[in-house]
């Protein structure tokens, strides 16, 4: 060393250092216990001989090398002295420096991160953190402070005196003790005791020297390790669902101030959210978008935790609320996510209501990219609203397609036209024709050149009742259609196809309400309807526009038929009259839905509303539907009912007196299955529907069709006395007359002539209506019936005779039993046969026979000219009259050949008179003719026991059913023999 050789002095005490072996104790607990440690001082010698030859040297770095090894080695064991500390520390200032051996890689030992750092401190940074990792053990941070700020340094025994240490004391910096402390506590994860400790080093050390220069650079760093721990306890802690532990976690961090502020905030703000408490996490989010502009795709930041807040908060309920708990979040940018959120979950109409609210508020803060944004927003919600509108259009809810269509139009889209076009259409529906006509005349200004303005100003004009405008609409139409640049090659040839297809649909128009009734109800929108109204409301449904557009190139006519059809459909009504029904005069200016309140009204808008439900664009009611003003519409009216019922989709039966719960038999007692009309109205119908009082499903029926329910069918049996197959087989008509006229005596009427008048229908006649006549409405009916029957049954009745005719009834219910036949069984079969051929064989006159046979065969049917009757009749002589007095008169009984014993009651004394004769309409089974109103359909034989009245089963003769043609001299001998028992003596 003297001799200035270094390398040679590094060499031999390299060696020295090898050969020498040392024990490794027990980590140092505290630097006050080194004076007690033992170590061999001949080693220690040597490495401080090395460490200073290898700095002499020029080679630093590997002298900063060897001093930490020999702390290393020794920091368990040896017994470190003062006068060696002090050396370690002076060792260190020199190595720091002195001058860089040419070609060393580091200039400066201090840049190795495991050297001792200059802190002005006497003790090396490696054993202030041995002395840290033993004293904070515990993480009682705050008693190592106490206990380091002397610290008192010994040499142990064995020091040699010359040395002049024993006893040195040191006072160590405060900054390296701080540093030491909190570098220790926040490697053990104490960070919460690191961060405290910190804070009380800034505030004892706040102005010194030690707050700037590297000190303050290692302060900064130290609180960006800090922080980002602290984030990855909060990680951990919301990953395990920790909220609370989390935010603890994320505000810790950002209470140090982190280089990236907005991650923490993003991460506390959506533990925030994770625990509904949003005024906080949208103060975090306010607060992260003042400080710097965050990426828009993190998940957590501000417009994402702003959209996660009104997902729960406009869920339901009033938008205006949500806006007074977005705390201090910008207006501008709650009320843009309040829009938006609105229109995400397609409340429309509210996000546009909250956007005119913020344009009124907020004008002059929309600006730039805010700008844009609206009319972004603008034109997706136009979109959407205008779909809504199409599908109300649909489905027929014109008013709410009206309110769609105009709250398009408030965001003043670029294709206003169209919807003022579809808003024309909608008004239009509702009737609202000048309405409708502002519309069109709207959708021109803005698109002249469009045909579509004059096609709804056609519509609205020729509702309107502007006729003028309406042709001169429908030319300009036409004239648009061929000049508009789209129609521009096929304009003509689409417009002779226009004109085609809707003369195509007008014509099917006219076919399907040609047979239904004259005024029906509009269901949708509660008005009545003549023809006319009628058929133009086709025209400006949907359907209507969608056959137009859809045929273009060829016509459907099946299609065309099927649309109009369904279209057209139309429901009845079959009920009581009741006081105060609605008739014609009162609501033809009327909308039925907005009738005051009342039983009637009532009725009628509920009939309207079931039917409406059902799908039916179309009622009919025989209380407002008729003007029974006028006799032509009248009289077409009773006489079209039955085919009215009979074409109607759906018949609503409403059962006054009927309410719910009800049960078996309530249909039976109704009031309703005793009215006259009722009976046509039911029979009539192919698909009906009870409804009680209180238009519940009667015994909760919910089938299309009530007529074919088991139940039902079971209840009119036992109304009307007759099977079910028997009321089936009863068709509108003049056959089975006795039986029709036998189920209408049953049912009750209003007025003397509806008893008549409710069964022009079920007979298929037309009869004048003369409402005043009387009685005699009957007597006609019964005239014209027997005039186009020949059915003499209808004269077989017991009662009092009407003013028509004598031979007619007063009243209906004669007819409540059906006639019983007084002719005795006449000869047929075998005996006929023996009959005739014992009678060919004779010498009877068959010619005289034969002429009589021809004369009788020609006789005419019986009629009716005016009020007087002409009748084929055969006369029975009566033989002596035996008489009896009962409480009406007198009862007389006589024999007869033919018909056996008569019963004749009368208030006449018939026994004074010296011969009496029967007059009996003519008998056609003697000529071999079925008798006229007879059945010919046999009965089937698992029938023959059925004991209830079968209207296929009621014959009105004893006639056979199955003749056979015969020669004239063979039907003059069956005459002849048919007749034999009848002739008397």
């Amino acid at each position: 060393m003297e001799s200035r050789d270094y390398e040679g002095a590094i060499q031999l005490f390299e060696r020295a250092r090898n050969q020498m072996q040392y024990y490794v104790g027990p980590p140092l607990l505290s630097i006050s216990l080194i004076s007690g440690w033992k170590f061999d001082d001949l080693g220690i010698r040597i490495q401080q001989r090395l460490c200073e030859a290898l700095c002499l040297a020029g080679r630093t770095k590997e002298g900063g090398e060897a001093l930490l090894k020999m702390v290393n080695t020794f920091d368990e064991e040896i017994n470190t002295c003062g006068h060696i500390t002090k050396w370690v520390s002076d060792f260190t200032q020199q190595c720091l420096s002195a001058p860089a051996r040419e070609g060393d890689a580091t200039s400066k030992v201090a840049e190795y991160d495991n050297l001792p750092t200059p802190l002005d401190s006497p003790i090396p940074i490696p054993l202030l953190r041995e002395w840290a990792k033993s004293t904070l053990a515990s993480g009682e941070w705050r008693a190592a402070l106490v206990a380091a700020v002397r610290v008192s340094i010994s040499f142990c025994s064995g020091i040699p005196p010359e040395s002049n240490t024993a006893g040195l004391e040191f006072t160590l910096p405060r900054p390296a003790i701080f540093r030491v402390i909190c570098e220790r506590l926040e490697t053990i994860d104490h960070i919460t005791d690191a961060i405290e400790c910190l804070q009380q080093m800034v505030n004892e050390l706040a102005g010194g020297k030690d707050a700037h220069g590297e000190q303050a650079k290692w302060v900064l760093d130290f609180k960006q390790r800090c922080a980002e721990k602290l984030a990855r306890f909060g990680d951990d802690a919301a990953d395990a669902q920790r909220h609370d532990d989390a935010i603890i976690q994320y505000s810790t961090a950002l209470s140090l101030n982190p280089a990236s502020p907005q991650d923490f905030f993003n991460k506390r703000s959506r533990e925030y959210v994770a625990k509904w408490l949003w005024e906080y996490a949208l103060d975090d989010t306010t607060q992260n978008h003042q400080v710097i502009t965050l990426d828009p795709l993190s998940p957590w930041g501000y417009e994402n935790v702003l959209t996660e807040w009104a997902k729960v908060n406009l869920t339901d309920g009033s938008w205006g609320n949500a806006l007074t708990t977005a705390g201090s979040v910008p207006r501008l940018v709650i009320y843009r996510v309040v829009c938006e959120r609105l229109e995400t979950v397609d409340r429309v109409m509210d996000a546009i209501e909250c956007f005119h609210e913020m344009e009124n508020e907020l004008v002059q803060e929309i600006q730039g990219k805010e700008v844009e944004w609206a009319l972004d927003f603008k034109s997706r919600c136009c979109r959407k609203i205008e779909d809504l509108g199409d599908d109300a259009m649909n489905t027929g809810q014109y008013d709410e397609a009206t309110s769609q269509y105009s709250a398009a139009l408030s965001l003043n889209p670029t294709a206003a036209q169209a919807l003022f076009v579809k808003r024309s259409k909608a008004r239009a529906a509702r009737g609202l024709w000048e309405d409708a006509l502002s519309d069109a005349n709207e959708a021109i200004s803005l698109d002249p050149s469009s045909p579509f303005g004059y096609e709804s100003k056609y519509v609205a004009s020729r509702g309107a009742g502007h006729h003028k405008d309406t042709l001169q609409a429908f030319e300009i139409m036409l004239l648009k259609m061929a000049q508009s640049p789209d129609l521009v090659i096929h304009g003509k040839e689409r417009c002779r196809q226009y004109t085609k297809t809707r003369g195509v649909v007008r014509k099917a128009v006219q076919d399907a309400i040609r047979e239904s009734p004259r005024v029906l109800i509009n269901t949708t929108s509660g008005r009545l309807c003549d023809k006319s109204e009628q058929a133009a409301a086709f025209e400006l449904s949907p359907v209507f526009t969608e056959l137009i557009s859809a045929m273009t190139t060829h016509i459907d006519h099946f299609r065309i038929e099927q649309e109009v059809g369904h279209y057209y459909r139309y429901a009845t009504f079959s009920h009581k009259w009741e006081d105060n029904e609605l008739l014609f005069e009162k609501v033809i200016h009327a909308v039925v839905y907005d009738l005051e309140e009342s039983p009637t009204h009532g009725k009628l808008q509920m009939y309207c509303k079931i039917v409406w439900d059902a799908g039916f664009h179309w009622a009919w009611s025989d209380t407002c539907c008729i003007n029974k003003a006028d006799h032509f519409v009248l009289q077409e009216a009773l006489v079209a009912m039955f085919k009215w019922y009979h074409g109607s989709a759906l018949t609503i039966i409403f059962l006054r007196g009927v309410r719910s719960p009800s049960q078996r038999g309530d249909l039976v007692r109704s009031i309703w299955n005793t009215r006259a009309w009722t009976f046509q109205e039911y029979h009539a119908s192919k698909v009906v529907r009870f409804y009680t009082e209180d238009w519940t499903l009667y015994m909760n029926l919910d089938i299309p069709n009530h007529k074919e329910s088991p139940k039902i069918i079971s209840e009119m049996e036992e109304a009307t006395g007759v099977s079910a197959r028997a009321l089936t087989a009863l068709q509108p008509g003049l056959n089975d007359i006795r039986e029709k006229l036998c189920l209408a005596s049953k049912r009750e009427t209003t007025f003397v002539e509806d008893a008549a008048y409710s069964l022009l229908g079920i007979f298929s006649i037309s009869l004048p209506v003369i409402y005043g006549e009387g009685e005699k409405a009957l007597g006609r009916l019964l005239a014209q019936l027997l005039t186009g029957s020949g059915d003499t049954n209808i004269l077989a009745w017991t009662g009092r005779s009407g003013n028509f005719n004598s031979c007619l009834p007063a009243d209906i219910t004669v007819f409540n039993e059906l006639p019983t036949s007084y002719i005795s069984p006449t000869i047929d079969g075998p005996q006929m046969g023996t009959i005739t051929s014992g009678l060919l064989a004779s010498p009877l006159n068959l010619t005289l026979i034969m002429k009589l046979y021809d004369q009788l065969d020609q006789l005419p049917v019986p009629f009716f000219v005016g009020q007087r009757m002409k009748l084929p009749c055969i006369i029975f002589k009566l033989g002596a009259l035996s008489a009896s007095r009962s409480r009406s008169g007198h009862v007389f009984r006589t024999q007869t050949a033919a018909l056996g014993i008569v019963k004749i009651r009368t208030k006449e004394d018939l026994s004074r008179l010296d011969s009496l004769y029967l007059v009996h309409p003519w008998i056609d089974f003697l000529l071999d003719r079925q008798p006229v109103g007879s059945v010919t359909e046999a009965v089937p034989e698992e029938n023959a026991g059925d004991q209830s009245s079968s209207i296929s089963e009621l014959q009105s003769s004893p006639g056979s059913s199955n003749i056979t043609l015969a020669a004239p001299q063979t039907q003059a001998a069956r005459l002849a023999a048919r007749c034999s028992p009848w002739v008397v003596a």
